[in-house]
């Protein structure tokens, strides 16, 4: 009886381990994403895609296309991202520390780098 319960207790310790998410994005400074396949046109030249800017604790700028910044918050779960702003709520797969995917859309956007 002890050696079953001894063997319960390390399956359920083991399960609630494995289960655990880790978040795959940590903002511990300004971090700017952009869209990656965004060819920009002469017939919108206001239209510059996608831009997604997080900051830490929990503030962000959207640019869900065109020409007008939203301001919001965001939240961090595993391996997605939820960003809302009083227009609407953005949710983001996160792939990598350097790759979103926009959830409605499959916009890809990368980490901006220096």
């Amino acid at each position: 009886m002890k050696n079953i319960l001894t063997t319960v207790l390390i399956a359920l310790t083991i399960s609630l381990l494995i289960s655990c998410k880790k978040d795959k994005l940590t903002v511990n400074e300004e971090q700017v994403f952009l869209q990656t396949d965004f060819k920009p046109s002469s017939d919108l030249p206001y239209n510059s895609g996608w831009q997604l800017t997080l900051k830490p604790g929990g503030i962000a700028d959207i640019l869900p296309s065109g020409d007008i910044i939203y301001r919001g918050t965001y939240k961090i779960s595993g391996n997605l991202l939820n960003v809302k702003s009083e227009q609407s709520t953005f949710k983001f797969k996160i792939v990598s520390e350097t790759e979103l995917v926009e959830s409605n859309y499959g916009v890809i956007l990368k980490l901006k780098t220096p």
